[in-house]
């Protein structure tokens, strides 16, 4: 539950030097690089680094040659031979011209083939012509289209018997007919238009067929086998440039992407003359390990401050977590990043989060099989909820144990329950009537708890921050805690214990000076803080604008309690279905049982457990987080060397 705390750095040299010092701020992959000046202001002489980065067009370039090659994009070993950004330059355009002519040699290659193998096709249809296409296109009165026509229109030639044509077919199927037809060449448009209403579809025979069908088949099979070997050599000649290439690709990959990562990191920076300054922060613990980076470069000078030396930089946030708590890192972004002055949360969510969904979603199958599949999505996908559905179907099992429910068997445990603890049946029964109410009430209890933490929390940062108002007398400060505790006190004695401390003095001095608090809180911490009030305000005003507040204040405290009846809610919800199903399962019976367990199971799981997530998320960030979280952080992005494919 902390920030990792940053030192604010200093880097001041001459511009001989720049180049190195980039890269050396680039390599240690933590340095998060600030505007050294802002660009709004003034510049008394200083100026920022601008311009398009020259080194990206070249990257993208090698990049679609890379993938043209089948080369994997990866970290590559640094030659420092290779150097010369001009001869990068000069060796990509060679390769791609190179790879230019021979993927568009591939490519008419490839539609040579195509158009090979679908004549032989259409020739097949042919088979039946005995008679030479060269002497059929020669004739001079006379003109010939090949192709087919649907069947049912094939029926349809009777109308046309008086028609000075032909058509022969010479081979068909249920829905085509393929063959030739003849007719005079002096009117073929009027046939064309014929046939065409008939749905024709002409063939064109290509010019390379010749002698009869069979003849024109084996010379064209023949032709495209010259054409397959021609472009399995062109191929090779790709693969052995790949090969000749991998190496010299991956080096000048890396060269570029440092070059553009370099001159990114230079828009920070800001001149004067024959100087430079850069700014950023690092992680106060590699202060040390950074101060020695530049101790041989003689002009560079790098200093560490505190992070809130100058309160013209925000410091950016990193979160440090345990290993438990550090996947629910994604909730707290989710909301928005804490900043230096407030505390990572992160802790409390994982805590809560993992305990509220457990009782919510109480079942010992299904919370194993939640964190089998939580671990499936950690291991092979690397997804970020993968860990959190691993913790939450543990907790689920945890109390599902408890509740003594097994994928909707309710009494499966009872032998266990009974030799292990003596007990004649399972811990809680969740549909007996004393048990639905202790639910609800131990539900309202837990979220008392969580709203008086988190009301805590804000009491610290409001002292940390100095900001009385809002640690003392505010509805989330101290009077908020002692007027929502009473309250709670005075519940729990009317319901539970019937002491009746709630007397006078209780009333007055726990309730009614927690509410005068909150309702003159402007007035009182300006006394303490011996501030004047520059923005003046009537009487009457000043009453009606706090009564609102105050009376939305108790509002929200009773709204924000009864929030978390959801979660005695979801348990009985979740037991209901799981009896729905079962019930199911009986009617259905035979065979048929296990397979609407299996199918009910499934459903539960995924429906509620989707539901109960979001519900359980939303009492994190509107029961908790609304009391004390801030949220105007800013992410941690230290400059790198990322030499991957998506560089």
């Amino acid at each position: 539950m902390a920030i990792e705390k940053m030192s604010l750095i200093n880097l001041v040299g001459s511009q001989e030097d720049l180049e190195q010092t980039c890269m050396r701020c680039l390599k240690s992959g933590y340095f998060h690089p600030e505007m050294a000046i802002n660009t709004t202001a003034p510049s008394h002489g200083f100026r920022i680094i601008t311009g398009e980065n020259p080194y990206t067009s070249q990257l993208n370039n090698l990049t679609k040659l890379a993938a043209e090659l089948e080369i994997d994009l990866g970290e590559a070993e640094f030659n420092d031979s290779c150097t010369d950004l001009e001869k990068v330059q000069e060796y990509i355009a060679a390769l791609g011209e190179k790879l230019s002519a021979l993927a568009e040699k591939k490519q008419e290659m490839k539609g040579t083939i195509s158009n090979y193998e679908q004549t032989l096709i259409q020739i097949g249809h042919l088979a039946g012509l005995n008679v030479s296409f060269d002497d059929i296109f020669a004739c001079k009165y006379v003109k010939v289209r090949f192709g087919r026509l649907p069947a049912d229109s094939y029926s349809k030639l009777v109308y046309y018997d008086k028609k000075p044509f032909f058509f022969f077919s010479f081979d068909h199927d249920s829905e085509y007919h393929w063959g030739v037809f003849f007719a005079p060449a002096n009117n073929i448009e009027e046939y064309d238009e014929i046939f065409s209403s008939l749905y024709f579809e002409r063939m064109r025979v290509p010019d390379y067929a010749h002698g009869t069908p069979e003849t024109a088949k084996q010379s064209i099979t023949s032709l495209l086998s010259e054409e397959r070997k021609a472009l399995e050599s062109v191929q090779e000649e790709i693969q052995q440039i790949r090969r000749d290439n991998q190496k010299r690709v991956l080096e000048c990959y890396h060269l570029l992407s440092t070059a553009q990562a370099a001159f990114d990191l230079k828009k920070h920076v800001a001149t004067y003359n024959t100087r430079f300054l850069m700014v950023g922060f690092i992680p106060a613990a590699r202060k040390t390990e950074f101060l020695n980076l530049f101790s041989d470069l003689a002009s560079v000078g790098c200093t560490a401050k505190p992070h809130d030396a100058d309160p013209a930089f925000q410091p950016p946030v990193k979160l440090k977590n345990n290993k438990f708590s550090r996947p629910f890192e994604m909730f707290v972004n989710m909301y928005s990043l804490p900043s230096h002055k407030d505390i990572d949360p992160t802790s409390l969510v994982a805590i809560s989060y993992t305990l509220l969904f457990g009782i919510m979603f109480g079942d010992l199958g299904q919370g194993l099989l939640l964190s089998l599949f939580g671990i499936i999505l950690t291991k092979w996908k690397k997804m970020a909820l993968g860990p959190i559905m691993t913790r939450i179907g543990f907790s689920s099992a945890f109390f599902g144990l408890i509740y003594g429910s097994v994928f909707g068997y309710e009494h499966l445990l009872d032998p266990m329950y009974k030799t292990l603890f003596g007990l004649e049946h399972k811990p809680v029964e969740v549909f007996d009537t004393g048990t639905t109410n202790l639910l609800l009430v131990s539900a309202i209890a837990i979220g008392a708890v969580l709203i008086m933490v988190s009301i805590c929390i804000n009491i610290y940062l409001g002292f940390h921050s100095k900001d009385y108002e809002r640690a003392i007398f505010g509805h989330n400060g101290i009077a908020g805690l002692v007027l929502y505790a009473s309250a709670v006190g005075m519940v729990v004695d009317m319901m539970v214990l019937h002491i009746g401390y709630a007397n006078a003095a209780y009333i007055i001095f726990l309730i009614v000076l927690p509410i005068l608090s909150i309702f003159f809180r402007g007035p009182l911490s300006k006394i303490i803080e011996h501030r004047k009030d520059h923005e003046k305000h009537s009487i009457g005003e000043f009453f009606i604008e706090n009564f609102f507040e105050l009376f939305e204040y108790v509002l929200s405290y009773l709204s924000n309690s009864m929030s978390f009846l959801r979660v005695g809610g979801f348990i009985l919800s979740h037991a209901g279905m799981m009896a729905v199903v079962m019930s199911l399962s009986e009617m259905v019976g035979g065979a048929g049982s296990p397979i609407v367990v299996i199918i009910g199971n499934l459903f539960v799981m995924c429906l509620e457990g989707l539901i109960v997530g979001i519900q359980v998320l939303r009492l994190e960030f509107y029961e908790i987080f609304s009391r004390n979280f801030e949220g105007n952080g800013k992410p941690y992005t230290p400059a790198r060397l990322n030499v991957t494919k998506e560089a």
